[in-house]
């Protein structure tokens, strides 16, 4: 007997396919309108795809009920198919099986007809999401690049246009950023292509040129996305223009310099006659004037110090600050810290030091380096207990970098003021009850000093635990920098 000849010949045949079938016969009206059909075999995938079971010998309207309503040409098509026997091809959305299908329809046989079917939901749905993602892209205001793992674009959004020149179908196709990028050092490139070949994302500012040729500034962050074995698919670049808000704060920077300078000429008069007062050059003083003249000496000061700590910051953020290396002693510059703090804060300290035998002199700017450690060692003297100051100072040669360390015994930070303390006039509240006259300056600079001249700041601390900052500088030391002005002594 030939296997062709067994009815289980075709339902083993059927059963092994990946789509779904179904089989059926036609039922049509007096006038010859398709008003239902019988099912007479549907294979496996059958039930697995629309989760229907026992459905051979059933019409499709018991089968899924309201079909007629919610899909009016559904028994429309599978009737012109089984009158003609021209086949056809379809997706839909089956309200009664909640969802998207695939179909192929065809007839041998007048009267009956095939159907292959794939269930397309997760597909389609996905599609929507993607619609979804594509249009919530398409209307945020910063770039959004996708590239392949070579950096050749495949996708990007309407804000290319906006912020570029460049139409989104102009970058397609090509190296990301090759149509406005103003070429940075090879170095920058290097970097940023070794650190997202590492899987790790890569964050930057960095200037572009516009399609008009007008320079911008951008922040960048670049992250690989990964497929399900661990190696990168895609690279997103998020591009954000802050060419305005760079402008803003440069004019708020110049600002606050002229103001600053010009407000330290004052303080400097005040300063001077102050001292000129106290020497009694001017005539005997009583002790209630001596007093009132000490008190107005050291708010000055204090105005003096503010007054430089805002000059300062305005020439590290508008970078118009030099650099002018030159080896130094760092322990002697330690040393004269210690003492000149000591005098100010009028109390005596434990200090116990640990310097690497190996450091010996260290290329770096004096000036800048004092600043530095005056911010480290002021912070520790302030909040660290009056009658029991302890400061541990360490460096070490490690790794190709100074490592620099502070130790103090004092209120230390709390958890939750630990991710602010490099801001800007943030302070702690326990470190405000414990020194009120504080700025909020003094760590934020020593953060922007140290990130200016290529080194990191960090620290471990715990309420009521001291605190110990770290800096490390690199070993081979400051970088010359030329600039219109030098940073300005605290105290």
């Amino acid at each position: 007997m030939n296997p062709k000849d067994s009815p289980n010949f075709y339902r083993s045949l059927f059963d092994n396919m990946l789509d779904g079938l179904a089989y059926g016969k036609m039922i049509f009206d007096e006038q010859g309108r398709p008003i239902d059909y019988t099912y007479l075999l549907v294979n496996k995938n059958f039930q697995r795809l629309t989760g229907l079971n026992d459905v051979e010998g059933k019409k499709v309207t018991e089968v899924m009920p309201g079909i007629a309503a919610s899909n009016p040409d559904w028994l429309e098509i599978h009737g012109r198919v089984a009158t003609t026997g021209k086949p056809e091809h379809f997706e839909t959305y089956v309200a009664p099986l909640a969802g998207w299908f695939y179909l192929s329809i065809y007839s041998t046989q007048k009267g009956f007809f095939v159907t292959m079917f794939q269930n397309i939901t997760e597909r389609v749905e996905s599609q929507k999401e993607l619609e979804k993602f594509k249009l919530a892209l398409d209307n945020i205001s910063d770039n959004v690049i996708i590239t392949d793992p070579e950096g050749i674009v495949v996708y990007a959004n309407k804000a290319v246009e906006h912020v570029t020149g460049y139409k989104p179908e102009e970058a397609v196709g090509k190296k990301s950023g090759a149509l406005w990028k103003k070429p940075m050092p090879r170095e920058y490139y290097q970097n940023l292509w070794g650190t997202i070949k590492q899987k790790k994302v890569f964050s930057s500012e960095i200037e572009n040129r516009r399609k008009n040729g007008e320079l911008y500034t951008a922040v960048i962050s670049i992250s690989p996305i990964l497929n399900t074995n661990g190696e990168v698919e895609f690279f997103v670049s998020i591009e954000r223009d802050i060419t305005q808000e760079k402008e803003v704060e440069r004019a708020k920077n110049e600002f606050l310099s002229l103001a600053s300078h010009q407000l330290r000429t004052p303080p400097s008069i005040i300063s001077w006659y102050t001292e000129m007062l106290q020497s009694g050059e001017l005539g005997p003083i009583n002790k209630k004037q001596t007093d009132y003249l000490a008190e107005i000496y050291q708010a000055n000061k204090r105005m003096i110090a503010i007054i430089n700590s805002l000059l300062n910051i305005s020439r590290i953020e508008m970078g118009t600050f030099s650099i002018s290396a030159k080896e130094i002693d760092l322990k002697a510059i330690v040393d004269e810290t210690v003492r000149e703090l000591s005098s100010q804060f009028k109390r005596t300290i434990t200090l116990k030091t640990d310097y690497d035998p190996a450091m010996g002199l260290f290329k770096a700017d004096p000036n800048i380096m004092q600043i530095l450690i005056d911010n480290l060692f002021s912070n520790a003297f302030k909040y660290s207990p009056p009658g029991n100051t302890q400061i541990e100072v360490t460096t070490k040669i490690k790794d190709g970098s100074l490592l620099l360390s502070v130790k103090d015994n004092g209120i230390g930070i709390p958890a939750k003021d630990q991710i602010r303390v490099f801001e800007k006039l943030f302070r702690a509240d326990n470190a405000v009850s414990a020194n009120p006259d504080g700025t909020g300056l003094g760590l934020y600079m020593a953060k922007k000093i140290t990130d200016g001249v290529g080194g990191k700041i960090w620290f471990e601390s715990g309420e009521s635990k001291g605190a110990t900052f770290y800096v490390s500088l690199p070993a081979s030391g400051m970088k010359e920098k030329t600039g219109t002005t030098t940073l300005a002594r605290i105290s």
